[in-house]
């Protein structure tokens, strides 16, 4: 009996346990004070470094600036610990880590399995997407499509198009002319005159073409109908190309224009430019998207020159660039895709990694942060600090 009540009361126990620990997580909880890990005293620590603005940014001077640095050198003086940079490429920094020669790696160096199984990462302090750069329009959002009715390369393109749509109208025009024209002479004949005869195969090609079908003329010989069914169908195609054909002309001239970029698909109908070997040129490839791969140095250039219609490539790179270097000729849009997080890469197993990620998940939630982000990149999207 005695062993029967002891086990209700421990039940009921573990009931009130269980309906505590399933209810509203408190918004201030009481942990208890935690161990700091420690970390093996070392004269000086050398970390890995690679320019990447505007997270790592070689000075003329041979010092180095940036946001990861800026926030590397916070985290180093709350650790007291002395360190030195060592320049590397971003190979360098993974091979060093693995190697043993480097003991952390800073910059713009996103979390990926691969990375994983040679080095460990800290939390990450920046989400970055990829975005696109396209020339920043001069001319107000509700004028645009005036100019856009003024742009000779489009009045162009339409025109050759046209030229070729009235080509093969007339082709068939002549064809069912030929059929028609001594058999039945009411609808093709033209009272005996061929310019006029052929004027009303014409008219009758245009508007079985747009699928109008007045019905005030049609073939009745074999051979008329015959080309008339072949006609309809065919027409349905070029119908088509043609609309679809015009939509890709006309979008390229609103984003040439400075109009938004809505999402991926706008990429496919324009002419894209990003940095080779880069992860964005890979993007690009394995979702079918031609692109032209130049380096640094000549993409802007050909962004304002005209030659691609926008610049892909990371968030962060292309808001430092245009902020420094091309201030109100270039607009930045985020396209949501491919995100990637920023941390920093420790040796495997490295003691130091507790002491910083404390350290760097505080910092990065002070306001302080946002004013360094800021400084490098103005405005920043929401979403972008973790």
């Amino acid at each position: 009996m005695k062993g029967a009540l002891l086990g209700a009361r421990y039940a009921a126990f573990l009931c009130t346990l269980a309906f505590s620990a399933g209810g509203m997580e408190p918004a201030d909880e009481q942990l208890p004070p935690a161990i700091p890990s420690p970390i093996v005293p070392k004269q000086k620590y050398i970390v890995g470094i690679a320019s990447g603005p505007p997270f790592n940014i070689h000075d003329p001077d041979g010092t180095w600036t940036g946001i990861s640095v800026e926030l590397w050198r916070e985290i180093a003086d709350e650790l007291r610990i002395d360190f030195e940079f060592r320049e590397t490429s971003l190979r360098g920094n993974f091979d060093g880590l693995a190697q043993g020669w480097l003991d952390l790696a800073i910059g713009p160096l996103t979390i990926t399995e691969r990375r994983e199984e040679v080095c460990d990462f800290t939390h990450a302090y920046f989400s970055s997407n990829m975005a696109a750069a396209v020339p920043t329009s001069r001319v107000p959002l509700n004028f645009r499509f005036l100019v856009t009715l003024f742009d000779l390369d489009l009045w162009s393109s339409v025109l050759r198009i046209a030229i070729g749509m009235i080509g093969i109208m007339a082709f068939v025009a002549a064809l069912i002319w030929l059929c028609e024209r001594r058999i039945n002479p009411a609808h093709f004949g033209g009272g005996g005159r061929p310019l006029r005869g052929f004027g009303a195969a014409l008219w009758w090609s245009a508007v079985t073409m747009t699928t109008v079908g007045y019905g005030d003329i049609s073939p009745q010989t074999f051979k008329g109908r015959v080309i008339a069914v072949l006609w309809m169908f065919i027409s349905l195609v070029l119908v088509s190309t043609f609309t679809a054909t015009m939509a890709s002309i006309l979008t390229t001239a609103r984003l040439s224009q400075g109009s938004t970029i809505r999402g991926i698909d706008d990429l496919r109908r324009i002419h894209v430019g990003t940095f080779a070997d880069s992860s964005t040129a890979q993007y690009l490839q394995t979702n079918h998207i031609d692109y032209l791969a130049l380096p640094r140095a000549e993409l802007f250039k050909a962004l304002k020159k005209g030659k691609i219609q926008a610049l892909v490539y990371d968030e962060p790179f292309l808001r430092y660039v245009i902020r420094t270097q091309y201030r109100d000729q270039f607009t930045v849009i985020p396209l949501n895709v491919d995100q990637e997080l920023y941390a920093f890469a420790l040796r495997e197993g490295s003691p130091m990694r507790e002491s910083i990620n404390r350290i760097l998940l505080r910092k990065i939630h002070e306001p302080a942060w946002h004013d360094l982000l800021f400084h490098y990149l103005g405005n920043v999207p929401n979403g972008q600090n973790p």
